[in-house]
């Protein structure tokens, strides 16, 4: 499953065994839309903001499951069609995702846009938005993964 350059081959350090795993742009922006926004089809994430290309799509979604960091199940409209939602190491992953957003908005001001609500619960609040976040992927996977 590791690639021939994955650092866990010749070194032990957590932070680079990590990365190997979601140390790239597109994978932390697809556990993003898994994990913030709501998108859990492949047409969806194709739509966001960033512009990923479908190759890498397709890419990052296949890593991402062959690592368990998410998984699929058939769309219930359409079986050719599957959706997409994170596992517990994904979850997991909130802590990272929500300092990766405070830390871009102390330091990139001007750049990011955090909506206020949002931005006082991550600030303010970061217990409250782990555990809205976590309630709402709940939510989902209730109606959506039998």
């Amino acid at each position: 499953m590791g690639k021939k350059n994955d650092h866990c081959n010749y070194s032990q350090c957590p932070v680079a065994c990590a990365l190997d795993i979601i140390g790239d742009r597109w994978t932390l922006l697809v556990i993003r839309d898994l994990m913030f926004t709501g998108r859990h089809e492949y047409k969806d994430m194709l739509s966001s903001d960033e512009g990923i290309s479908t190759n890498i799509l397709a890419d990052r979604l296949k890593q991402l499951q062959s690592r368990g960091i998410i998984a699929s199940v058939p769309h219930p409209e359409n079986k050719t069609r599957k959706l997409y939602y994170l596992t517990q190491p994904g979850k997991d992953l909130i802590h990272v995702m929500i300092q990766i957003a405070i830390w871009a908005d102390k330091h990139l001001t001007g750049v990011v846009s955090i909506p206020t609500d949002t931005r006082d619960m991550l600030i303010n609040n970061t217990g409250a938005k782990i555990q809205y976040t976590m309630q709402e992927l709940e939510k989902w996977e209730k109606e959506f993964i039998v």
